[in-house]
């Protein structure tokens, strides 16, 4: 099985699965203990979140380790708005959102926020004007992702941002896609949240990044674990895996995103002229391994079962949303027809990825179209 769906989940590295064995194994106990082996613990801890606070470029008591992107998210978004329900209690996002932002503005509209969302254009971009023309004197918070799991775009964030300073209103953002692999302006951002299997560390740890001089409410009251950030005792070993699997990438990035946008070139070479290929997404402000792609008349869901029959392992959108019927409002929010939403699929690559892999995919991607279509 070729594996073609890296925005979903990554494989771990050697170094990553040998950093977790030998943590679990000789710096298991608990962080918070008192004793020596507690306190080797908190030191690997130390190190880790440092290793984790140097890739974002903030300081390390800004960085809160949780159990997944997704919960950082939700903490991260619920512990500013009702730190700051004082000032107001309206909240923009976008329609595109994950689905875990989608859980905590449901979470919030529940206790009393107002959510509103943001236009974006035929890309899924939040421009300057779309976001000027959606706040108002009583928003607080900004929510909108670095970039678009379902589509690959990305958010101008450092324009966004400044606009939103102007307005002393906080801004949150989404960059599990993007952490690790591009540059985060987190220097015009309030918040982030990031995870660590969609850069090759473990599944089941995630961090969020707040700004030092922004206050937040704990969503747990009473816990003492991440400065009372989240409650459990934390997971030091996944936490010393996933800063290895960050510390080994980073060096490789760049290179990494201009070989993987050139992999992606030759399916976008391949099928453009094609009009019944779609191409979902901005064609530049991208993320360089992913492919949002849809071919008219045939759903997505099909492609995706083909395709596994072949040998190739692809997605039809978030992971996330798995078992969900209904098409992927990312799609729904620029435009497209239901019908329409219904047919795309997602490809993204990653480190494993080899030209060979790809241009055999071409191949079979022709021809489940031939065999669909009989032309």
């Amino acid at each position: 099985m070729i594996y073609f769906d890296y925005s979903a989940t990554t494989p771990m590295t050697s170094l990553a699965l040998e950093t977790y064995n030998r943590v679990a194994t000789d710096f298991f106990a608990n962080s918070r203990s008192l004793h020596n082996k507690g306190l080797e613990s908190e030191d690997v801890l130390s190190i880790s979140r440092q290793t984790i606070a140097d890739a974002l470029h903030v300081n390390n008591n800004e960085i809160y380790f949780t159990g997944s992107g997704s919960e950082a998210t939700f903490l991260a978004l619920t512990g500013l708005a009702f730190a700051h329900q004082s000032k107001g209690k309206t909240i923009v996002t976008t329609e595109g959102e994950h689905h875990s932002v989608q859980q905590a503005m449901t979470y919030l509209k529940e206790h009393g926020f107002t959510i509103t969302f943001a236009p974006v254009n035929e890309y899924g971009q939040v421009t300057v004007e779309s976001l000027r023309s959606t706040i108002t004197s009583d928003t607080i918070l900004v929510s909108i992702a670095h970039a678009n799991s379902e589509i690959g775009t990305i958010q101008d964030l450092e324009s966004l941002g400044n606009l939103l300073e102007d307005h002393d209103i906080l801004f949150h953002s989404d960059c599990v896609q993007t952490f690790s692999k591009l540059p985060i302006p987190t220097n015009i951002l309030t918040s982030a949240s990031i995870t660590a299997h969609k850069c090759y560390g473990p599944k089941g740890v995630g961090a969020a990044y707040i700004d030092k001089n922004t206050p937040w409410t704990p969503f747990l009251h009473g816990t003492t674990h991440e400065t009372s950030f989240r409650a459990g005792t934390v997971d030091v070993p996944g936490i010393a895996a996933f800063a290895a699997a960050v510390d080994e990438y980073l060096s490789i990035a760049e290179q990494e995103m201009k070989r993987l946008g050139k992999l992606r070139q030759l399916v976008v070479d391949a099928f453009c002229e094609d009009e019944r290929f779609v191409f979902e997404g901005h064609p530049t402000d991208r993320l360089p391994f992913h492919i949002g792609l849809r071919i008219k008349g045939i759903e997505g869901q099909f492609i995706l079962l083909e395709c596994n029959r072949k040998g190739f392992a692809i997605s039809t959108g978030s992971a996330c949303r798995v078992g969900d019927s209904q098409p992927p409002r990312t799609l729904i929010s620029i435009g497209r027809k239901k019908e329409e939403a219904h047919e795309l699929f997602r490809i993204t690559f990653g480190r494993w990825t080899t030209d060979e892999q790809v241009l055999h995919f071409i191949k079979i991607l022709k021809q489940i179209v031939f065999e669909y279509k009989g032309d």
